[in-house]
This record gives structure tokens, sequence and C-alpha cells, in this order.
């Protein structure tokens, strides 16, 4: 009896061990590889795109003045705001020009005096020549009447010149636009006492605007009037916009370089103050072509897919400008003779097999 149930305990333990290895020669079994993708290759290929420098500037206005007022006094009315625009001439700041006006009274009143002296004293002068030529009176008697006669005027002409003074006094008690523009800054308000100098606004002429490059030495060469310019602002860097290079500096800096300035093409939306990157075309230059449809952008780097030994390799890549739309032209990442997958979608991921 006691030599049967070890019999059946020993069979028993040999049945799970032998059911253990069954499971593991199972469990290691390699689950077969992913079936290829069908995917169309080409082969990279080269030609002629355009060579261009980038520049940065700062985007600024055609104009742009710190309106001050011409006389002293206290601002009676502010008729603008930030960021209104205004006319050439249009009133922005009244002020308090009541005792200029009382001064221009009494210049006017001096002035027409000074005018009744002079036709008093211009009738004397005729008088002592007439008397002189009939030897009434001596020639030191006539000079001193023509003496009086010169005085007169004199004190006419500073009568009309303080009035003119006093009457421009009165006309600078209303401040004007210099030019047609935006208002940017405003540091006035009613009740405030200025003075010739203060700045009451910063006007803004915005159209249009431009940008100032600095290019390097070596490249000032390729740079020509009426030389169009890509620019593309920090704040909104997937758009572009036009300019043409209107003037050029006289000489070159310290810093060797030559200061450009470009004109903007209207109806740019940006604002001055912005930072902007600008593409100069220089020249020509042979790199490598691709489809855009060859490359995507995931993440913040454009990505091509090159074909090596029936796998998908994933190459970060820089594109270069493009040398004709539908195409992108690549700096670094893929070179000619390269096969790369011809349209790229979410199933092309790197080590994908590829069935050609």
């Amino acid at each position: 009896m006691y030599w049967k149930t070890v019999a059946t305990v020993a069979l028993a333990l040999l049945a799970a061990l032998s059911a253990c290895k069954q499971k593991e020669d199972g469990g290691s079994t390699k689950a077969p590889p992913p079936a290829p993708i069908k995917l169309e290759v080409i082969t990279v290929g080269e030609a002629p795109v355009p060579q261009q420098m980038v520049l940065t500037g700062i985007i600024k206005a055609d104009q742009r003045s710190e309106v001050t007022a011409d006389t002293a006094g206290k601002v009676v009315g502010v008729m603008v705001d930030r960021g209104q625009r205004v006319k050439m001439g249009q009133e922005l700041v009244r002020l308090d020009v009541r005792t200029q006006a009382l001064s221009a009274r009494e210049a006017q009143a001096n002035l027409a005096t000074a005018r009744a002296q002079r036709q008093l004293a211009e009738e004397e002068c005729k008088r002592a020549q007439s008397l002189l030529d009939k030897g009434a009176i001596t020639r030191s008697e006539y000079d001193r009447q023509t003496t009086q006669c010169t005085s007169a005027l004199q004190q006419v002409s500073a009568a009309e010149a303080r009035t003119a003074m006093i009457a421009k006094s009165v006309a600078d008690g209303i401040v004007r636009a210099p030019f047609e523009g935006v208002i940017g800054e405003k540091n006035v308000t009613p009740g405030d006492w200025v003075a010739p100098g203060r700045p009451l606004f910063t006007l803004i002429d915005d159209d249009p605007l431009r940008i100032e490059l600095s290019v390097p030495e070596a490249a000032v060469r390729a740079i020509k009037p009426d030389q169009r310019v890509e620019l593309t602002a920090v704040a909104d860097p997937e758009k572009t916009y036009g300019a043409t290079i209107t003037r050029l500096g006289a000489e070159i800096g310290r810093t060797r370089s030559l200061m450009v300035e470009a004109t903007l093409d209207k109806g740019a939306e940006l604002v001055p103050g912005m930072f902007a990157e600008a593409k100069v075309t220089i020249g020509q230059v042979i790199r490598p072509v691709l489809p855009a449809s060859a490359v995507v952008k995931r993440g913040k780097t454009w990505h091509a897919f090159v074909v090596v030994n029936g796998e998908a390799q994933d190459r970060i890549v820089q594109l270069g400008t493009p040398p004709a739309p539908g195409q992108v032209s690549i700096v670094q990442g893929v070179a000619k003779g390269d096969k790369v997958v011809a349209k790229i979608t979410e199933q092309v991921v790197d080590g994908v097999r590829v069935a050609l």
C-alpha cells in the first residue's frame, strides 16, 4: 500500500513537469514579423535653387515724431487718444492762450500808434525838405528831422514784428498733427501745464512700413536697389511678407556691414517695433530636391524616410529655399541618389519594412 501511494505521487509530479515544459516551449515561439508596406520610392535628384542670405532687423515706421507745443500754457482740451488715426493739420491739443490774446490786442494798438507816428513823421520830413530847398532851415535841422522820420519807420517795423510774434503764440495754442499717422503714446491730459519741448504725443506714420537690414561686407555686391526681400515676423513665423530694397547705405560701418533699407508692400499686417527675419536671394546653388509630399513636419523638425535594405530610416532634414511650387530643397539630411519614400503617411515610421 505504501509503495502504491509513492508511485502515484511520482506520476503526478512527472505530469506537472511535463505540462510546465510544454507551456515554456509554447511561450518562447516568436511572432511573425509584420508584412512589408507597399510604398512608392523615388531617387533623390538635384536642381539649382535660389541661394538666400538670412538677415534680421526691426520693423520701423516711415515717420515717427514726438509732438510738442511751441508755446507754454495750460491744457484745456485733448481731442485725440492712443491708437487714433489723424490727418495732417488736425487739432490734437488746445491750450489756454487768453493771456497771449490780450497781449495780441495790446500789440495791435501799439502798431496802430506807431503807424500814425510814422505818417506824421513822413509829413514833417516832406516839409523839412521843402524848407531846406528854400533855404529856410539849415542842413543840421534837416538832418535832425530826417533822423526822426527814420526812427518812426523802425518803430513801425518793431511793432509789426512783435504783433506777428504774439499772433503766432496765439495760433500755437492749438497743437496740430505735423503729418498723417496714428497716435502712439499719449502723455497729456486736460489741466496739465505744458512748455515748449515737452512731448505730448508720439505720432507714427505706418504707411509704408520699412525695415533696416545690416548686410555683411562679403555680400554687399549682391545687393541691388529694387531687389525683392521675403520677410517673416517672429510673432507670426508661418506668414511671409514682401518688401523691396529702396535705399543703400553710403559706407561700410565699424561692424563691417552696410545698412540697407527695404520698404514693405502695402497691406503688411505688421507693427513698428516687431522683430523680423529677411531672406534676400544672392545667387543659385545645386541642392538635393524632393517633392513636398516626401517630407513631413513632426514636432518642430522636418523628416524624410530613406529606404535602406528594405527598411525606412527616419532622417531629420533641414529645408532650403523651394526651387518650385510643390518641391523642397534639402540643405542636409539626404543626398543625391538616396531612395526615399515619395509620400509619407501615418503608417510610415522608423524601421517599417517597405515593399518596392
